[in-house]
């Protein structure tokens, strides 16, 4: 431990370059826009462009969450005359934009917590409503995959063609992760507000880490989403289908249900790694009867003599081949074809994560043959998507919205990739070396944020503002927060939205 402690040390004498005020405060503001207490964490950490945290697993070694562009440019489109407006427009676009926007498709209100805005481009101004939305999001996806794997992406460059392009979309808030991604969307607000800061938190009436919606539940989700609020406004007659790679993803989207007072229960459903099948959680949602048969298993195992002990490993690579991305748009063309989809005027809603292009990313990064594969295997399942979309509504009658949760980094250069243990070892080598160590959790590289034992920094005569600038001293760290400059950036938030000048 001392040697590693040692070794690390060493490569902090040089120091990293200085961000700009303007880049620093930047950051910070995306914090804030996330910070939401109990649930984030206490040091908030901007890893240099180019340097990679990630797990020792061969299967995650490439992992987003970062404010660079690589993880935070994103395609958003929306495509379907009469609807939707042809043209590229410049504006800035945010996730929160995207649910207001198939709002006003709809004609109905968003809920009073929503932050976005009407994407008013967008519109072709039409009286008549769709009888299908979907949103469909794209796990992983960057924007400049549009352009670098158009040889492989007809559809999406035809989406793109003839919709409502935004090239200058991007996220702001951080991490940069499937939860908060996902949830943002559906709601249409700030994670702030919704409440869903990270992929995993730590618990600390536990003792112990626990995933966004534990338990499948999604109490912890805020904020009314779309779905949520189409559903009541149409007193359950819209038919919503949710479903994707997992429920951090579904239920961003799709929002609780039944689970809430007077929700009719929606279709929602998420892929289970413990089984490779489909579950829900049936006091909120209900699962389509088309899923009860399909199982990954039978993909990768069709002969049935997988061992046991070895399903747990067999699953996290079928995960990350291009083979997972076509089971689960089958899954999905088999909800959509055996439910009453687009039957009546009432807009059905289908929001639906893709997660084939993450797990695939984790593994072999952006520019590998088999992100390549995979992309070329997704726009044609998006094919078959949008085929059954005009025959189940007819032709004209669908608005599709295309986005993601983040984006992606690519391979680092030598000596740029770290892991999640030497960076614990360094923290608390150089604040509590003789003791438990001030770390109470740092699994997840993905959440930006560092769960720290504050009492303990304290009683050490340290605080966290100490961690947060001497993680600065490090020459992989563009910048860090403590958690208390995050919470007065995020009074600075609400001074700027009622058009109060910074201080």
């Amino acid at each position: 431990m001392r040697r590693l402690f040692l070794t690390l040390l060493a490569l902090s004498l040089s120091g990293c370059s200085a961000a700009t005020p303007a880049r620093r405060q930047q950051w910070l503001d995306m914090f804030a826009r996330s910070y939401f207490p109990g649930r984030s964490g206490q040091v908030f950490v901007v890893f240099r462009e180019g340097d990679i945290v990630s797990s020792r697993d061969p299967l995650y070694k490439f992992m987003h969450g970062s404010p660079w562009d690589y993880d935070t440019h994103i395609p958003i489109l929306f495509h379907g005359a009469p609807f939707v407006r042809r043209g590229t427009w410049r504006e800035p676009a945010t996730q929160q934009d995207v649910a207001p926007t198939l709002a006003a498709l709809l004609g109905t209100p968003m809920p009073a917590t929503c932050t976005g805005r009407v994407l008013e481009q967008a519109l072709a101004g039409v009286t008549a409503r769709p009888r299908i939305a979907l949103l469909l999001v794209l796990d992983w996806m960057r924007a400049d995959y549009l352009d670098t794997y158009a040889h492989v992406l007809p559809t999406l460059t035809r989406l793109r063609d003839e919709g409502a392009w935004f090239p200058e979309a991007r996220i702001n808030a951080l991490p940069t992760v499937t939860a908060v991604g996902h949830a943002t969307l559906g709601t249409g607000t700030d994670p702030r507000i919704h409440g869903i800061t990270v992929n995993n938190l730590f618990n600390r009436s536990t003792g112990r880490p626990q995933s966004a919606y534990d338990g499948l539940d999604p109490d912890e989700l805020m904020a009314l989403t779309l779905a949520d609020a189409w559903s009541l406004a149409t007193d359950g007659e819209a038919l919503i289908i949710g479903q994707g790679g997992a429920m951090r993803a579904v239920a961003g989207l799709v929002g609780h249900g039944a689970c809430l007072i007077n929700g009719p229960p929606v279709l929602a459903a998420s892929y289970d790694v413990d089984t490779s099948g489909w579950e829900t959680n049936p006091s909120c949602y209900r699962m389509s009867a088309a899923l009860v048969p399909l199982r990954g298993r039978d993909v990768w195992d069709p002969e049935g003599d997988d061992p046991p002990d070895e399903f747990a490993a067999n699953e996290k690579r079928f995960r990350a081949s291009r083979r997972y991305l076509d089971f689960e748009a089958e899954a999905l063309l088999a909800v959509m074809d055996h439910e009453a989809l687009g039957a009546d005027d009432v807009t059905d809603l289908v929001l639906v994560n893709l997660k084939g292009p993450d797990a695939t990313g984790h593994a072999f990064g952006p520019d590998s043959p088999e992100m390549e594969a995979t992309l070329a295997d997704l726009d044609r399942q998006l094919g078959r998507i949008l085929a059954l979309l005009d025959a189940k509504a007819g032709p004209g009658r669908s608005v599709v919205a295309v986005t993601a949760d983040h984006g992606m980094p690519g391979e680092p250069a030598p000596g740029r990739r770290h892991d999640t243990d030497e960076i614990v070892a360094l923290i608390d080598g150089r604040f509590d070396p003789s003791g438990p160590g001030i770390v109470q959790y740092y699994d997840d590289p993905g959440n930006s944020q560092i769960y720290v034992d504050a009492a303990r920094v304290r009683a050490l005569g340290s605080s966290l503002e100490d961690v947060a600038r001497w993680l600065e001293s490090l020459d992989f760290v563009a910048a860090a927060f403590s958690e208390a400059e995050v919470r007065a950036a995020q009074a600075g938030l609400d001074r700027l939205a009622q058009g109060t000048p910074r201080r």
